[in-house]
């Protein structure tokens, strides 16, 4: 994957872009995790190579991709992201494939740019917040702020990383590029979400694989029961690095169905 800088809203973005040559379905954009970065994707597009245009960058603050010159880490500031990089690669409609807390950005861009996405498929994505004890839901955002937020943030990257030990050492290596103020900015954008906004404004097809830890009331095919949805036994929560051939084939399947 060779990166190439996009001028962003709030500084420059790490992207990277790969043209089949012969595709004919939808481009693709994959949007990573907040303790991620653009190559967490890397197993996924290797096996779609062949058939798609695909497009994958580091969310500001995130990776490689400078942190924003107003600190803003909200769903609204990084789906700007998306907008400043679909448009730099000029493309018009695409489907997007987002994990985790990247499903609230794509949403937050759909929202607004329906008509230019195609569908969503969401890869363990974040939960509704406001299915959380409230006590729970402020402990995360206040160790999140605190002086221990590092340490907390990397206790909480294991805990979810799975057992795969290649696994957990990038994660972990990934999550340790997000400094203090964008470990702050990303708790506080999760405790503040409505999902339900995003979801009644697009309109476009949807998408879910999650795992059983997310299986829960807060998952967001609780809000909209109409969205599929598919629980893969897994025991980490990036799919797309434990298991890429489950995740490239759901995304196939959903883009076959596209019209």
């Amino acid at each position: 994957m060779t990166p190439t800088t996009v001028n962003g809203p709030q500084g420059p973005l790490v992207a990277f872009h790969t043209s089949s040559g012969k595709a004919k379905d939808l481009p693709l954009v994959f949007l990573h995790a907040d303790p991620g970065r653009a190559t967490q994707w890397k197993s996924v597009m290797t096996l779609m190579a062949k058939t798609h245009d695909m497009t994958a960058f580091d969310f500001r603050g995130s990776g490689a991709s400078a942190p924003p010159a107003d600190d803003d880490f909200s769903y609204e500031g990084r789906a700007a992201d998306i907008a400043a990089v679909v448009d730099a690669f000029e493309l018009k409609r695409f489907v997007i494939a987002a994990h985790s807390a990247g499903a609230a950005v794509a949403l937050t861009y759909a929202a607004a740019n329906g008509g230019r996405v195609a569908g969503i498929v969401m890869v363990d994505p974040v939960t509704d917040p406001r299915a959380m004890p409230a006590e729970v839901l402020d402990g995360l955002v206040r160790n999140m702020t605190g002086p221990n937020s590092a340490q907390v943030f990397k206790t909480y990257v294991e805990s979810i990383a799975g057992p795969n030990p290649a696994v957990r050492q990038q994660v972990i290596a990934d999550a340790q590029t997000h400094d203090a103020t964008g470990r702050a900015g990303m708790a506080k954008a999760l405790g503040t979400w409505n999902p339900d906004l995003s979801l009644k404004a697009f309109k476009g097809p949807i998408f879910i694989l999650s795992t059983p830890a997310t299986d829960n009331a807060g998952a967001l095919y609780r809000l909209r029961p109409d969205i599929p949805h598919e629980i893969v036994p897994a025991d980490g929560h990036w799919i797309q690095m434990d298991q890429p051939a489950v995740v490239q084939k759901a995304i196939q399947k959903f883009i076959s169905k596209l019209d």
